[in-house]
């Protein structure tokens, strides 16, 4: 017992107990501090956990130095058990007390502070991703964005994973690798997979699995994180039941770089295996697309650039055609170049003296020369042939590529596209129904589901679905099938502020036929100012023959004018028009006798006679062609 108290009073001599008692006051001060700065300087969370565990570790070798060491009045030394009597070692137990409570009062507030801003910063976060998430439509005419029932228990989205790397530009190495397990994933038979555009959505937000996997209509969850250092990677991942949160797999991998395309073969396998009562035993193969890091590095970021579209397009294609520079027997990248150059003039003009068609074609015929089947490469070819005007091509290539590729929607979306320009509007439905369940959250798919709900006849519900697509960024399409709607219904309520939205939104309109356009609205429901706003439109198409009018010309009653702008243009300046193209305003339009030549032009022609006319009609072939569909 003696020697017990011995022991408290040389602590005591030594301030070991205040120096403990000072050093936890200031971890409770620095972790409170912490709490509060670091979610708004966007350093994670975790982070506050490894300071509080550094600090922690610290505190053994912080008694340590107080029990080795005393102030003196010559400064600090070794402490070899002199009197506590030392002014300078008594005044020095004052401060330690001193600072100790005031340490801990700082750190009081803090927390208590904290404590009273938590829940304001939570319900803004909720608010925020609210607002980014879900869009505002009328409770009365809500459609749901995913079928309603339980989900499918083959059924499974791949949230990004997150990158715990020391450099934020790895980011994109942690959103590659999630994609290419969403895409070995996506090539198991009877096992549905969200696309990336909706999984991906979730990357910020703080709702849980079970409310994730509701908003996309699946059964589990792949979720992980990412951390590289050179030549090291850390991939831990795991699948969640959507149903209870419950954990069914999960499993770290500790890997060389040169090893990735193993790992997301053991990975998807794990997840195979897991599944196997649902989805029976198989094997799933993942074939090394190259063997040279930096072209598949170059590849991951070109794709990234070519998801987002827009003015991410030109990064895009320089990446892809750098990895291209590394290994020119890529064929993922020759794929997705072929995609970036096909989908360019939809969001920019073409580089000057460039065929952006041409180079998508040749891209295409690498991808598919290095390896026949491939599914991106066949459904861009699929696309280009319907543009070159064999429409029965198309259909074949882009029937395999769905074979091939079954979780792919923005090939249903295609195939949806192709349907709707040949007037079959049921098949087209079927194919944009598809293409939602496996991209929910997608504004793009939203929005061509609405237009064909609306050819239905189902107009509310249509409309309900443009306006999400609309809030969801899908706009100029939107705007123009808003406006179209209700110009075939005749309601003049809506006619003048939808019109006015379209031109606002579109832009594949010229400024200068935005700005004419603009100035013949009063036209659209003042029959007295008709024939002046023809003539004004009649003039500026003379003055650019080259333009795309056709829409503008038949919405002001100029049908003949209308087909005439039609069969000048070369078939990509038609596509927007001859995506509307069965809509009911252009009845008239396609009564004209030059309608048959158009659709011979466009392969639409050969089309109908092998796989049957557009819903509603008939091909009469005697005494002489012609096209009768019922009103």
């Amino acid at each position: 017992m003696g020697c017990v108290m011995r022991l408290f009073a040389e602590l005591k001599r030594r301030n070991v107990v205040r120096v403990g008692v000072a050093w936890l006051a200031l971890s409770w001060l620095l972790v409170a501090i912490a709490n509060l700065l670091f979610p708004a300087m966007e350093v994670p969370i975790s982070a506050v956990r490894w300071l509080l565990l550094g600090l922690l570790g610290a505190f053994p070798f912080v008694l340590l130095i107080a029990w080795r060491y005393q102030m003196s009045s010559q400064g600090l030394r070794v402490d070899r058990g002199q009197d506590d009597q030392n002014p300078a070692s008594r005044r020095m137990a004052r401060r330690i007390d001193q600072a100790s409570v005031v340490l801990m009062l700082g750190a009081l507030s803090l927390s208590i502070l904290f404590q009273v801003l938590a829940p304001y910063a939570a319900k803004r976060e909720a608010a925020m991703t609210a607002m980014q998430a879900e869009p505002t439509v009328p409770t009365d005419t809500a459609v749901p964005l995913v079928p309603a029932g339980p989900a499918d228990p083959r059924s499974i989205a791949v949230l990004p994973f997150a990158n715990m790397s020391p450099d934020p530009e790895d980011a994109y190495f942690a959103d590659g690798l999630a994609e290419e397990l969403l895409n070995v994933l996506a090539r198991i038979a009877d096992l549905k997979v969200t696309s990336r555009s909706s999984s991906f959505a979730f990357r910020d937000a703080s709702a849980g699995a079970t409310e994730i996997a509701a908003r996309l209509g699946v059964a589990h969850l792949l979720q992980g994180s990412v951390r590289r250092q050179g030549d090291q990677v850390r991939i831990t991942a795991q699948l969640v039941n959507a149903d209870d949160g419950r954990q069914l797999w999960s499993e770290t991998y500790d890997r060389q770089l040169k090893d990735i395309f193993h790992v997301q073969q053991e990975i998807a396998q794990s997840i195979a295996d897991t599944l196997a009562d649902s989805l029976g035993v198989r094997t799933v193969k993942v074939a090394a697309a190259t063997t040279d890091l930096q072209a598949y590095e170059g590849y991951l970021r070109g794709r990234q650039m070519f998801i987002q579209r827009g003015s991410n397009l030109p990064a895009a294609r320089e990446l892809l055609e750098r990895a291209l520079d590394q290994d020119p027997d890529y064929a993922d990248a020759w794929a997705t170049l072929a995609g970036t150059w096909y989908v360019w003039r939809s969001y920019a003009p073409g580089p000057e003296g460039i065929d952006a068609y041409q180079r998508a074609a040749d891209a295409a015929a690498k991808a598919l020369a290095l390896q026949p089947d491939h599914p991106g490469a066949l459904a861009v070819s699929a696309r280009l042939a319907a543009m070159s005007g064999d429409r029965l091509l198309e259909a074949r290539l882009i029937a395999r590529a769905l074979t091939l590729e079954p979780n792919n929607a923005n090939t249903w979306l295609w195939q949806g596209l192709s349907l709707i320009e040949a007037g079959h509007i049921n098949a087209a439905h079927a194919s944009f129904v598809q293409a939602q369940r496996l991209d929910p959250l997608s504004g793009l798919q939203q929005g061509w589901l609405g237009i064909s709900t609306s050819l239905l006849g189902n107009r509310t519900k249509g409309e309900v679905l443009l306006k999400q697509a609309h809030i969801s960024g899908w706009r100029g399409p939107a705007s123009r099938a808003l406006f179209l709607i209700a110009h075939a219904e005749g309601d003049q309520a809506a006619l003048t502020q939808r019109y006015y939205d379209w031109l606002h939104d579109d832009d594949t309109l010229s400024d200068e036929q935005r700005e004419l356009a603009r100035s013949l609205a009063p036209a659209l429901t003042d029959p007295a100012q008709r024939e002046q706003a023809s003539a004004a439109l009649l003039s500026a198409v003379a003055a650019n023959p080259k333009l795309e009018w056709t829409i503008l010309l038949d919405v002001f009653g100029l049908t003949d004018a209308a087909m005439e702008s039609a069969m000048r243009n070369d078939r990509s300046a038609t596509q927007s028009f001859l995506l509307s193209l069965w809509y009911p305003q252009f009845k008239t339009f396609r009564r004209l006798p030059g309608f048959l030549d158009l659709t011979r032009r466009e392969g639409l022609l050969a089309y109908w006679q092998e796989l049957g006319p557009p819903d509603g009609c008939t091909l009469e072939e005697m005494p002489a062609l012609r096209l009768d569909c019922a009103e």
